[in-house]
């Protein structure tokens, strides 16, 4: 599978974020703070957005904090082109397999068509989108949050209160090559986000 890359001081113009991101971002109580030091507006589909408003069993109304994002200029929903639809008619139809749900469909298809950025989570996404898309570039979530954009502005205490919140809140998928980062960064207190590996919280069990 290929690994997403982390981001240094540059970032890219156009960068497409999944569902989980945007949902990750909320559960931080950061995301406006993290978006803004990040500096750039994220984009997403308007399926993405269609998936936020049928997310209802959080407790955050992922929806409304997102649009929250869109009126500071933060985020901005995008509709298909030609091209985007095409390639996500081409990643929803077929086996199992080889298909995605709809809002990381329409990620990597935004993504692949207008040269972005694509911000995704899944395991599953992320081995498709290399096999489909060689050339895409590809990130997570974690990718956003240690930053050095986002260390700069929020300081290092804060990036692990907002790493934290995110793991415990929405359950973030991390990658494993970020896990020695996260010990790092957030020590005893990964014993508690039990969406991480077990062997990963045994470190301080």
């Amino acid at each position: 599978m290929r690994q997403p890359q982390s981001f240094g001081e540059t970032v890219p113009p156009l960068v497409v974020v999944d569902t989980s991101v945007v949902i990750n971002l909320n559960a931080t109580g950061r995301a406006n703070d993290i978006v803004r030091a990040f500096g750039v507006t994220l984009c997403a589909s308007g399926v993405v957005r269609d998936e936020l408003f049928l997310d209802r069993l959080n407790g955050r109304d992922d929806a409304g904090l997102a649009q929250l994002l869109v009126k500071d200029g933060l985020l901005e929903f995008l509709p298909f082109d030609v091209e985007s639809e095409s390639l996500f008619e081409s990643l929803v139809a077929g086996p199992a397999e080889k298909t995605l749900d709809d809002g990381e469909a329409a990620t990597l298809a935004l993504a692949a068509a207008w040269s972005g950025v694509a911000i995704i989570d899944e395991r599953k996404a992320i081995k498709i989108a290399g096999d489909r898309f060689p050339d895409l570039q590809l990130r997570t979530t974690a990718d956003i949050l240690r930053s050095d954009r986002v260390f700069a502005a929020l300081g290092r205490a804060e990036v692990a209160e907002a790493v934290f919140n995110g793991l415990k809140e929405a359950r973030m998928a991390v990658p494993a090559f970020h896990h020695d980062w996260l010990v790092g960064l957030l020590g005893e207190r990964i014993v508690e986000c039990r969406s991480l590996p077990a062997a990963l919280r045994q470190i301080f069990e």
